[in-house]
């Protein structure tokens, strides 16, 4: 990080810990300058910097101060009673995602700009690769992932304090990969699968193509319901469970170490497998990253999955797996249904890794997606009606928003015939609990281009077509 970003770090630590409380004034910029001992321009990059991330505001002839933290509102949570197996095949939307979308919309799908991403060392070091390893295009790769590329993503997670042995490890074309694999290897079809409520729209398709049968276990800002949890599996209701724990998509929210803890704890007292969809886990807004449920594991009944598509570049398919147990279940299914991942792009990965830019570039762009998502949320607090509740996620890409009386589904069909692309509460439940509900992705920076447009533009257009629905319009009323 650069100086002021750096100083500006000690300023959130110190908010974050309440050694600065709300309302409590900073230093003058003068004042700030000296005692740090840095130019009068640095100081004022730093709290400029900490204004735009909603940190801290400036009173005019008075200094400035620390901001109230954002809070998230209490969103609709899914009842406990709901414990009995559903056919998402029945009761989900068809697609999670847009279909009838042509070209790309930066507010639909969850992920980062290009501008964010590390273009230009990526490009670099795959050249470099390109040109040392051209043979290994000739050749079928390691069933079980380049050893190099093993090692590097051990040694980066042990960094982390995730420590595991890269014999253990599974490389796989994506996270989703990886959870697929899972599944098919640790149940079958008409098997039910326990899974977060509300859940990834992408989840609930790739069961639904896998005819599986789900239970939707209440997530709320207060986490995960772990007696529900534990009723399904002292049940034997479900097979395995399919759980987030970190920046939970869509809501945004970590799960306590307790309820981790707790999680590890039921997998191994009731010996049920737990699939572990963990692609956020390095998308922290914050320098102090959260340790995955897998971290508790000893038994090894949690499957842990992730990939780099969220992190650096979601076209070279790349993800991983940690079965834990299921080791050898899981590899074999691999073999069965692969012959491996792409050579160079292991390469080029396991090298961007090693050289330190992988790390580089994931401590640069936690500050810069931390003040871009409060950005979101300054943008559509200003927009949206009175009563709209929006998410202040702790970590990842999007922001869960609720409107009282919006049929969110009119709205993404409304919002598609206009070039524009949202999610729907709707696609992340089979239960109508969030029909109210949408989601929005982060990733972009308001004002960049996108296909002649930008996102603050189209946000824009999204509130206006809110406030024009006719349910909304009574509610307001």
């Amino acid at each position: 990080m650069t100086l002021y970003q750096t100083l500006a770090q000690t300023f959130i630590d110190d908010i974050l810990a309440q050694r600065r409380p709300e309302g409590s004034r900073l230093p003058a910029l003068r004042t700030l300058a000296q005692q740090q001992g840095i130019s009068l321009s640095t100081a004022t990059s730093a709290y400029d910097y900490l204004q735009e991330g909603g940190w801290i505001y400036a009173r005019p002839q008075a200094g400035y101060f620390v901001a109230s933290r954002a809070t998230s509102a209490s969103f609709p949570r899914l009842h406990n009673d709901t414990l009995t197996p559903r056919d998402p095949k029945r009761y989900a939307p068809k697609q999670g995602y847009n279909a009838s979308m042509t070209g790309f919309a930066p507010l639909g799908t969850s992920t980062l700009a290009p501008s964010l991403l590390p273009e230009k060392a990526l490009q670099r070091t795959i050249k470099r690769i390109t040109q040392r390893s051209a043979q290994s295009m000739f050749h079928y790769p390691d069933n079980q992932g380049l050893p190099s590329l093993r090692r590097a993503l051990s040694q980066h997670f042990r960094d982390s304090h995730l420590a595991f042995s890269e014999q253990d490890l599974l490389i796989t074309n994506s996270c989703l990969e990886s959870v697929r694999m899972c599944l098919e290897s640790i149940t079958k079809e008409g098997d039910t699968v326990a899974v977060c409520s509300p859940c990834f729209s992408g989840l609930l398709d790739l069961l639904t193509t896998l005819s599986r049968k789900i239970i939707e276990i209440p997530v709320s800002q207060e986490g995960i319901d772990l007696a529900a949890l534990e009723t399904c599996f002292a049940d034997q209701k479900v097979t395995a469970a399919l759980l987030s724990t970190t920046h939970i998509n869509p809501l945004g929210i970590t799960l306590s170490i307790d309820q981790k803890q707790a999680i590890a704890a039921l997998a191994e007292r009731y010996q049920t497998p737990i699939i572990e969809d963990d692609i956020y886990f390095e998308l922290s807004h914050q320098k102090d990253k959260q340790l995955p449920a897998k971290y508790w594991d000893k038994a090894g009944y949690i499957l842990w999955c992730s990939s780099i598509s969220k992190t650096l570049a979601p076209g070279l398919r790349l993800g991983w797996c940690l079965p834990g147990r299921y080791l050898k279940v899981v590899h074999q299914r691999h073999s069965q249904t692969s012959l491996g991942v792409n050579s160079l792009t292991q390469a080029c990965i396991s090298e961007f890794i090693e050289s330190g830019d992988y790390r580089t570039h994931i401590n640069q762009m936690r500050p810069r997606l931390q003040q871009q998502v409060a950005q979101y949320r300054h943008c559509l607090q200003a927009l949206l009606p009175s009563g709209a509740q929006i998410s202040a996620p702790d970590g990842g890409l999007v922001l869960w928003i609720r409107v009282p009386g919006l049929d969110s589904q009119a709205l993404a069909q409304q919002a598609a015939e206009q070039g524009l692309d949202i999610r729907s509460g709707a696609c992340f439940s089979t239960h109508a609990t969030y029909d109210d509900c949408l989601r929005i992705n982060c990733g972009w920076p308001l004002d960049e281009d996108v296909n002649g447009d930008n996102a603050r533009h189209q946000l824009e257009k999204i509130c206006h077509l809110i406030a024009k629905h006719p349910s909304v319009c009574n509610s307001q009323r």
